[in-house]
C-alpha cells in the first residue's frame, strides 16, 4: 500500500512539472528569450541583443552580451577567442562564445551567440553585430578553429586582426587525416610538433618541413599540404611576435570548457540556458572578485631584498606575477657570453650553462628599454629571463620600465579606462551614452569598494554624498526638453510573433562536442540526413544599444508597412538622431545599407523579405 501512494505521488509530482514546464515555456521558447532579454534591458540600456530570422519568423542566429561584458571588453580586448565546438539546446544550435583573457590569466566572457549554421554569412552577420555595441573596436588577436567560413567572415569583419589556429584543433584534425603518420613517435614529436611549437625562425621551420617530406614522403598529401598553405596562422615561427596572452588553443581553460560541456544538453530549450548561462556568468565574475581581493597582498617572494622582484609584486596581478617570479628566478641561471657596444645601446649574448642555443638582449641605457629575440615579452606581456638578466645586472635599473609593463596583466587593469571618453563627451549626447559611461565609472568604484569592508564603506559613504548633491541639483534647476533625448516621435508597431527553429537533427552531429570526421562516416553509413537548409534572405530582428522598449510585430499588418520609410532613388536615406527614433528591435536585411526601395501597398512582409530593406521613419 505504502508502495502504491508512493508511485502514485511520483506520478502526480510528475504531471505537476510538466504542467508548470508546459506553461512557463507556453508563448514560444524565442519569443520568452527576448521578453527575457527585453526585461534585463529596462533595468540596464546598455545591454545588447540581436536575433536573425528566416522568412516565416523562425530565429536562425542569437547575439547578446551585458553591460559588464562590454566593460570587460574595454579592458581585455585585444585577445579574443572564437569557438564553435559546441552544439546546444533541442534546437542543435552551435554554441558560439566570445571568450577573453582578463588580468588574472582567466577566462572572461565577452558575449554569447547561438547559430543554426556554420556559413560565411552567418559568421559574417554575428561579428558585425558583435562590434556594433563595442564601438567597432576589433580584437588584434583572434583565435579559432580551421573553418573555411569562418576564415573568410573574419577576413572581411577584422581585417586589421591576426587570425590564428588553435593548435588542439590542428592535432585533433591530424589524427583524423594523417592517422597513419600521426600515431608514430618519429613523426609527431620529431616533426609534427615541432612545426608548431619548436621552430624559432622560418627558415628553421621551412628546414623541417623539407626534412620530414623527405623522410616520410608526404610531399604529395592533400591535407598537410593545405595545412602548410596555413602555415603562417598555426605555427610558432610565423606568430612569435603576435600577441596572444600565451594561448595556443581555444580549449585553454579547462574550468571554461566545463561550463560549456555542461550547458550543452539537447534537453535545455533556448531560454533555459540563456538563464543557466546567466548563472554560470555570476559564478566566473565572483572567482574574478575572489582574485582581485587575492591580489591586493604582497606574495612570498623567492629571492629577496630585489627592487625589480618588490616593485613587480606591486604592479602585477598574482596570477601574473608568478609567472614573473618564475622568470626571474631562471634569469639566474643566464650567462653573459659576448656584448657589442654601440652609443648607449648594448647587445648583450646570452647562454644558459648545459643548455644550447643562445639568446641577443638589446639594451639602451638611456631610457632602459630593453627587448629580447625570443618575443615573449612581445607575444606574452611580461619580460623574459634574458631581459630580466640583463635589467638586473644594471644597478641603474631598480623598477622594471615602465613601458615593459602592460597595463592589462596589472591590479589597476579596469581603473581609467572611462576617463578619456568622460572628458571626450559633449553635451549634446544622448542619454544612453551618458548612461553608458556613468555605468563603466561606476562598476570601477563597484569594483575595487567590493574588496573589503572599509573599501565599502568608502564607497557607500560618498554615493550617499552624491546622491544627495544630484538631487540637490534637480530641484534647483528648471528642467527643459532636451532634443537630443526627445524620444515623442517613436514609430509604435504592432505585434510580432518570434518563432523558435525547427527540430531537427545536425548534419551527423550529436549533442555536445562536434563529432569527428571518423564518427561522421561511421554514422553516414547508417542513415542520411538532409541538408538544413536556411534562406539566404532573412529579416534581421535587432536590439540597438540605446533604446529599451521592445515593440511586437504582425508580419501581415499594414501598420508595418506604414511605418517603414525606403528612399526612392536607392540611395540609403540617413537622418538626424536617428537612432532616438528607432523602436528595438527594428527589421532590415542583411545586405544593410545596399538601398532602399517603394514597398506598395500589395507588397507582403513575405515578399518584401527577399527584396527589401526598410528603416523606420522620422516623423
Amino acid at each position: 500500500m505504502a508502495e502504491s501512494e508512493h508511485e502514485s505521488a511520483q506520478r502526480d509530482c510528475q504531471i505537476f512539472l510538466h504542467s508548470e514546464r508546459s506553461n512557463y515555456l507556453s508563448g514560444g521558447d524565442c519569443q520568452r528569450v527576448l521578453n527575457h532579454f527585453h526585461c534585463v534591458q529596462m533595468e540596464n540600456p546598455m545591454f545588447f541583443y540581436a536575433i536573425q530570422v528566416d522568412q516565416d519568423c523562425r530565429v536562425t542566429n542569437l547575439f547578446w552580451r551585458d553591460s559588464l561584458s562590454k566593460f570587460v571588453y574595454d579592458c581585455f580586448s585585444d585577445v579574443m577567442v572564437f569557438d564553435t565546438t559546441y552544439r546546444t539546446s533541442k534546437y542543435n544550435m552551435i554554441c558560439a562564445p566570445f571568450v577573453g583573457v582578463n588580468h588574472h590569466g582567466r577566462s572572461t566572457l565577452f558575449g554569447y551567440a547561438f547559430l543554426l549554421d556554420e556559413t560565411a554569412n552567418s559568421f559574417t552577420w554575428l561579428f558585425e553585430v558583435f562590434l556594433k555595441p563595442m564601438r567597432n573596436k576589433a580584437p588584434k588577436t583572434i583565435f579559432s578553429d580551421q573553418d573555411q567560413a569562418m576564415a573568410k567572415a573574419i577576413r572581411k569583419v577584422f581585417p586589421n586582426a591576426q587570425h590564428r589556429l588553435c593548435t588542439w584543433h590542428i592535432g585533433k584534425n591530424a589524427n583524423q587525416n594523417i592517422p597513419h603518420l600521426y600515431n608514430k613517435q618519429g613523426f609527431k614529436d620529431k616533426y609534427f610538433s615541432k612545426l608548431m611549437y619548436r621552430c624559432k625562425s622560418e627558415d628553421e621551420f621551412e628546414s623541417t618541413w623539407r626534412k620530414m617530406e623527405e623522410e616520410w614522403g608526404t610531399k604529395n598529401n592533400g591535407w598537410l599540404r593545405r595545412l602548410y598553405d596555413l602555415r603562417h596562422k598555426w605555427s610558432s615561427a610565423f606568430g612569435r611576435d603576435i600577441f596572444s596572452c600565451g594561448i595556443r588553443s581555444i580549449q585553454r581553460s579547462k574550468s571554461t570548457n566545463n561550463v560549456f560541456q555542461q550547458l550543452s544538453t539537447k534537453i535545455l530549450t533556448l531560454v533555459e540556458f540563456v538563464y543557466h548561462y546567466e548563472e554560470q556568468l555570476k559564478q566566473m565574475r565572483e572567482i574574478k572578485v575572489q582574485n582581485d581581493y587575492n591580489s591586493r597582498g604582497k606574495p612570498k617572494l623567492r629571492i629577496l631584498h630585489n627592487m625589480i622582484l618588490t616593485h613587480a609584486t606591486s604592479v602585477y596581478t598574482r596570477a601574473i606575477f608568478k609567472k614573473f617570479n618564475e622568470e626571474f628566478f631562471q634569469s639566474t641561471a643566464k650567462q653573459i657570453s659576448g656584448a657589442a657596444f654601440r652609443g648607449l645601446v648594448c647587445e648583450y649574448t646570452l647562454k644558459c650553462m648545459g643548455i644550447q642555443g643562445e639568446h641577443v638582449v638589446r639594451f639602451n641605457a638611456a631610457d632602459f628599454s630593453v627587448s629580447c629575440d625570443c618575443t615573449l615579452f612581445e607575444s606574452k606581456g611580461w619580460l623574459c629571463r634574458h631581459a630580466l638578466h640583463v635589467l638586473n645586472m644594471n644597478i641603474s635599473v631598480s623598477v622594471i620600465p615602465s613601458f615593459c609593463i602592460l597595463k592589462r596583466w596589472t591590479k589597476g587593469a579596469k581603473q581609467g579606462n572611462v576617463n578619456d571618453e568622460f572628458h571626450q563627451m559633449s553635451p549634446g549626447r544622448s542619454t544612453f551614452d551618458r548612461f553608458s559611461t556613468s555605468m563603466r565609472i561606476a562598476f570601477e568604484v563597484m569594483s575595487l569598494g567590493a574588496e573589503d569592508r572599509n573599501t565599502m564603506r568608502i564607497v557607500k559613504k560618498n554615493l550617499d554624498a552624491t546622491v544627495a548633491e544630484i538631487s540637490s541639483y534637480k530641484s534647483s534647476v528648471v528642467v527643459t526638453d532636451d532634443a537630443s533625448d526627445d524620444d515623442s516621435n517613436e514609430t509604435s508597431l504592432c505585434e510580432m510573433s518570434i518563432l523558435e527553429p525547427l527540430q531537427r537533427k545536425g548534419k551527423g552531429t550529436s549533442y555536445g562536442r562536434l563529432k569527428s570526421l571518423s564518427e561522421k562516416k561511421k554514422k553516414k553509413s547508417k542513415k542520411v540526413i538532409p541538408p538544413v537548409h536556411i534562406e539566404s534572405q532573412e529579416f534581421v530582428v535587432q536590439a540597438t544599444h540605446n533604446e529599451t522598449h521592445l515593440p511586437n510585430y504582425s508580419r501581415n499588418s499594414n501598420q508595418i508597412r506604414n511605418a517603414f520609410c525606403p528612399s526612392n532613388n536607392g540611395d540609403p536615406r540617413v537622418y538626424p538622431n536617428f537612432h532616438n527614433h528607432m523602436q528595438s528591435p527594428y527589421i532590415m536585411l542583411p545586405r544593410i545599407m545596399n538601398g532602399f526601395f517603394p514597398i506598395t501597398n500589395a507588397t507582403t512582409i513575405h515578399h518584401a523579405a527577399r527584396d527589401y530593406e526598410w528603416i523606420l521613419p522620422i516623423n
